[in-house]
């Protein structure tokens, strides 16, 4: 699993997937090239039958990138408000005490999704994602370590998906690493399947 993005992994999304679904379903802005026959009602901000070309709407994501495709281009996007300038400079000041989940609750797989879409300005989202994931992993892995047990809710809450997957792996590593060192890994267990075939093989001899 590619923890970057929803299970889908890499810039391919997975239809099976709640997360992929929910995250593709993020409104991205859009103005039309093309006029668009009947499907004026879309637009609410427009009483025409028709959308007409210059029209803006916010599209959701799997809709954005199958009509921003290069090779038939029928909209320009744009990037999200969390993805733009005065975020990034947000992000690049100080990215821990940044709330992640509030700006977008898939923050760095929707981000990874528009640079698909050859923004301008993809380069420097790339580069912005990346710092401010590796600027929150340390406190994260911290934070997963020394939270065992209790409610962490108010501890993730400005985590997006990927860093509460994260947090939620650090634990349950850290848990394994204990049960090693007081030798518990080491105990040899029958297994469930041996121990019911004994169990048969007892009551047909009685």
């Amino acid at each position: 699993m590619d923890l970057l993005c929803p299970p889908g992994g890499g810039m391919k999304q997975n239809y099976l997937s709640i997360d992929d679904i929910m995250m593709s379903s993020e409104k991205i802005p859009s103005t039309f090239l093309v006029s668009v026959k009947t499907l004026g009602y879309l637009d609410p901000s427009t009483n025409k039958k028709d959308i007409e070309v210059g029209s803006k709407l916010d599209l959701p994501l799997w809709l954005a990138l199958s009509l921003a495709h290069p090779r038939k281009k029928f909209v320009t996007v744009e990037l999200t408000k969390p993805y733009k300038a005065t975020y990034r400079e947000i992000l690049k000041a100080d990215a821990g005490v940044v709330n992640l989940y509030k700006l977008c609750p898939y923050y760095y797989a929707l981000g990874q999704q528009q640079l698909s879409l050859n923004h301008a300005e993809g380069i420097l989202v790339a580069r912005s994602l990346i710092l401010a994931f590796s600027d929150r992993f340390r406190r994260i892995m911290d934070l997963s370590g020394n939270a065992i047990g209790g409610d962490n809710s108010s501890l993730i809450q400005q985590f997006d998906e990927v860093e509460r997957r994260l947090f939620a792996l650090g634990q349950k590593s850290l848990q394994s690493f204990q049960r090693w060192e007081v030798g518990e890994s080491r105990t040899l267990r029958t297994s469930e399947l041996v121990s019911r075939h004994r169990k048969r093989k007892r009551e047909a001899v009685d």
